[in-house]
Formats: C-alpha cells, structure tokens, sequence
C-alpha cells in the first residue's frame, strides 16, 4: 500500500488537538498537564486513561491501550487506519490525496458497504411494489405508519431462491464481496439469498452505514429471527440499533429496549431516544457506546421471565461504568 505523505500526516496532527478528540467520546478532567478520564476501551470505576496533550498521545494505565488520534480513531471506532485517517481528515476540512492510498481491506469495506445499502433499497422497494404487499401489510398491521416504515428503511425479502443475488449481479457486484457482506450464501446448486420470505430492518451505525440486518418470519414458523453474521463491517457485539437517530434526539438519556421493533414503536411514539443492543444479550461493548452517547440510561424490558433475567444482567454491566441507571414501572 503506498503510505501518506509526511506533510499530510503532520498537517493533519496539527489539525488533530487530541483532547478535543477524545473529550467528544469520554468525559475528561483536567489533573496538572495531563487529563484523565474512565477508559472507553474497559471496565473501570477509577480513572486510568491519561491524555497527553504536550505529546499529542494517550495511554490507559488499567488496559495498556495507547496511541495518538489515529490509533484512539481505530479503536474507539473500529476502523482500519486509512479509514480512521479519512474520519480525521474529515473533521479537520482536509482532503484526503486520493483513493489511491486506500489498501484493499478499506475498499473492500466500502464495498460491502455498498452493497448492504443496495440492498436495504432492493427490499424496501419490493415491500411498497405488488408482490411484497405481504410484508407491508405485516408492518401496518403492527401500528407502523408508512412515515416510520421509510424513515427505518424497513423492507422484504422475497419468497424466491435468488432474487436479490441477481439483482446485485445486475447492479455489477462480484459474488465474493456479496459472500463477504452476507446477503448471500453458497449451497449445492449454487448461491442463493440468505434472507427470504422474512420482514427486514436494516441496521445503520452511527456513522449511517448500513452494516447488517435482522430478517423476521411472517408466521410462526422458525427460526422465527436470523441476522447478519459478523462480517469486516459488523460485530454484533459492538453495535448498538437506532443510535444513529437516538444521539440526535437532543436528550442526555438513552431508552434501551429489548427488540428492534420495540424501539421502532418507541420511535413513532415520540421517544426518539430508544435503542436496543444487537444480538441475544447485551454486551460490555454496547455498554460502553451507550455511555459515551448518555448521563442516563432508561431500562425499558418485558415483564416476563426472560425480560427479568436479561434485566439483571444489564444492571450489572452499567454498574461498571459512570452513567445513571433508571427502571420505570410499567403497568400493564
């Protein structure tokens, strides 16, 4: 991969002041001529993470997490470096030389990308066509509006074999980077969609990318969810649903439901501030990215058994890091 000028590096770190980076993500204070604050990058009640402004570094004294703006960019966002670079260069009105310093994972990043965006089109428009009738009328008959069926993109996956993998062939994507998105999957008579005949959301991260999906039958029948699986653009584990829209909603606290469909109703309801964690259950991960985003988190979960447990458990992870947990009683 050919490397970034010198001149650009050191144009950008000039443009970089490291504690304006970082405060954006963890709430600082300053101590002499270093500031310090609780890691994002682990569990801890006592301030370990120091930040070095005369060095333009940091350095977390419980995890051993170090580096200067582009290593903080890489970790706290999960970017590769060209692409931690671009979100920099971004933020300071730099331009990026060109694409021609972009190394083959950050494009094929980019290209899964696209095709993940493609392919929330493909099933929202089949949704509000004719033959995907069925799945709109799923979504109204759960009290969505067509205003919330846009806003969240929602969509259908057609009851056919390979439909939406012609479809990206058409639109000239290879069939690696379809695999690699995981859209499509390979059997014994070829390649086929891996969601069909299912309600789709797509889910967006902070940055507006569409990085994977949740697919849900019309019926009974099961396995009643399938999801993306982790891919180079998604980890279930880190990633958040409806904090592209809830870090906007101008509150200092986070709503966090149990399901997507909770929050899209939350949403609709006016708390714009809902979200729910991707996956079965919730991680440290997500933790840490709803307290970078909140002072407060609302704990909204089903009174059932499993809605208990999983409740519990969230207590116990936002125990570790300094946001203000609430637990409104629910009638009904």
């Amino acid at each position: 991969m050919p490397s970034l000028s010198d001149s650009f590096l050191q144009e950008l770190q000039l443009k970089t002041d490291i504690v304006d980076l970082i405060s954006s993500y963890v709430s600082l204070k300053k101590r002499g001529n270093t500031y310090v604050g609780l890691c994002p990058f682990h569990n801890e009640k006592t301030p370990s993470f120091t930040v070095y402004e005369n060095t333009q570094s940091f350095y977390c004294f419980g995890c051993g997490a170090g580096g200067d703006g582009v290593s903080f960019m890489r970790k706290i966002e999960n970017l590769d470096y060209i692409d931690a670079v671009k979100v920099l260069a971004q933020r300071a009105g730099m331009q990026m030389p060109d694409d021609g310093y972009d190394d083959s994972l950050s494009k094929k990043r980019r290209v899964i990308l696209q095709i993940n965006r493609e392919t929330a089109r493909f099933y929202h428009n089949y949704m509000m066509s004719e033959q995907g009738k069925v799945g709109l009328q799923y979504f109204l008959n759960r009290g969505l509006s067509q205003k919330t069926i846009r806003h969240f993109g929602l969509g259908y996956a057609p009851n056919n074999w390979d439909e939406l993998f012609k479809h990206l062939k058409s639109k000239g994507y290879n069939v690696s980077d379809m695999l690699a998105a995981g859209v499509v999957r390979k059997g014994e008579k070829g390649y086929y969609d891996y969601f069909r005949n299912r309600v789709m959301t797509p889910i967006i991260d902070v940055r507006g990318n569409f990085i994977a999906f949740g697919g849900r039958v019309l019926d009974d029948s099961k396995p009643k969810y399938i999801n993306t699986s982790d891919t180079l653009v998604y980890k279930k584990t880190n990633e958040v649903f409806g904090l592209n829209y809830a870090k906007d909603s101008g509150k200092d606290s986070l709503i966090l439901c149990e399901g997507y469909m909770d929050v899209i109703a939350m949403h609709q309801a006016g708390f714009t501030n809902a979200v729910a964690g991707c996956g079965t259950a919730l991680t440290n991960e997500q933790v840490r990215l709803l307290s970078r985003y909140a002072k407060e988190i609302i704990l909204v979960y089903d009174n059932d058994e499993a809605g208990q447990k999983a409740l519990n458990k969230a207590i116990s992870l936002f125990d570790q890091v300094d946001v203000k947990i609430s637990i409104p009683t629910l009638s009904g």
